[in-house]
């Protein structure tokens, strides 16, 4: 719902509406609704970061992580995404979350940097940032942009920042 309606669809009635729950319901799994969005953005923060970064880094050991986070980058809900960050401007809860995902994709894209091309931490930080500025600018200039075209200029977003 987040996604496709925006942060304004995550009211207790809409979202008990769309589960065929009662509000009763609701509060027999969470508090309140900041609760809601705190279990929400732990969820999404252990499966579409902390998992993904864990899957990577068994699928694509040696080399190949940059070409499978990249892959991955153009799969994920990029409108999930956008709506979850517009939500952190007015939700504290989920602004935590979204600087805890943004630190994690960062320290994880320094680690690719330092240990795929021996870079020093400095120079892998500043790479890491300017990559990770660059997707999440992605989300917001082209939002509905197809999986292949998001590829298509993280490759040429990689080709610069991925040499040495």
């Amino acid at each position: 719902m987040l996604g496709k309606q925006g942060p304004e669809a995550l009211t207790i009635e809409r979202l008990t509406e769309a589960a065929k729950k009662t509000r009763g319901s609701f509060y027999h799994h969470f508090e309140d609704h900041q609760a809601f969005l705190s279990a929400l953005g732990a969820h999404w923060l252990a499966t579409e970061i902390d998992g993904k970064i864990a899957e990577i880094d068994k699928l694509a050991v040696g080399g190949k992580r940059g070409e499978a986070l990249a892959r991955h980058a153009a799969q994920i809900d990029h409108k999930f995404e956008r709506e979850l960050r517009r939500l952190a401007a007015s939700e504290q809860v989920v602004a935590e979350v979204v600087e805890k995902s943004d630190e994690r994709r960062i320290a994880f894209l320094v680690r690719l940097f330092r240990s795929e091309m021996g870079l020093d931490s400095a120079e892998a930080l500043s790479r890491a940032r300017l990559q990770h500025c660059f997707f999440v600018g992605l989300q917001s200039v082209f939002p509905d942009a197809e999986p292949r075209f998001f590829l298509s200029l993280q490759k040429a977003m990689g080709a610069a920042l991925w040499r040495r």
